[in-house]
């Protein structure tokens, strides 16, 4: 069961560069999203997709993004691929490898900004606990799987919870990217 969770865990989130620290460059944000996986994770080894419903998750950034001040909790969603190296994943699988796309929008001073991330995501066990880590363009970070549906005995993981934490980038340093406006509100400079 536990290793079950830690494959869930892993088809959520990017890899590739080492996670953010705390004194590196972005906003910190956490977040918290239920996830489906088709055709989920079972005994037998497979490869997959997963996605949220939309952005129906939760993204709280405390901070300046798109060097603009959030306002308040925004939304967050995902959609991708598990399993992606060798035969796929499985329930006895100790670590796995999954990419995919991360929209975020956050409600900023004016308006709000919205992000489309590609990212690539490992996931470990680690003692009794799923974790993984994600690697996107604009967002790097860490996730745990706290909830999943299923038992991967006599049915698959098919909805696995994620929270998880990490940093957003600005898309160019030196750039500050557009403001959508708020409803009634006129656009203003970026």
């Amino acid at each position: 069961m536990l290793r079950c969770l830690v494959l869930v865990a892993a088809l959520l989130g990017p890899q590739a560069a080492p996670v953010a620290r705390a004194d590196e460059a972005g906003t910190p944000c956490a977040f918290e999203v239920d996830v489906t996986l088709s055709p989920g994770l079972s005994r037998s080894p497979s490869s997959g997709t997963f996605r949220s419903r939309g952005e129906s998750g939760r993204l709280d950034c405390q901070g300046n993004v798109g060097g603009h001040p959030a306002t308040g909790p925004g939304t967050f969603g995902a959609e991708g691929r598990y399993g992606i190296d060798g035969d796929g994943d499985d329930c006895r699988s100790k670590e796995g490898r999954g990419d995919g796309t991360a929209h975020f929008t956050v409600p900023v001073e004016g308006g709000s900004q919205h992000v489309d991330d590609p990212f690539t995501m490992t996931y470990r066990i680690d003692g009794r606990s799923v974790v993984g880590e994600i690697t996107g363009q604009r967002f790097t970070g860490t996730f745990d799987v706290t909830k999943a549906d299923g038992d991967c005995l006599w049915h698959p993981i098919t909805k696995i919870h994620l929270k998880g934490k990490g940093r957003l980038r600005d898309e160019d340093p030196g750039a500050r990217p557009p403001v959508t406006p708020a409803p009634g509100l006129p656009a203003g400079p970026s």
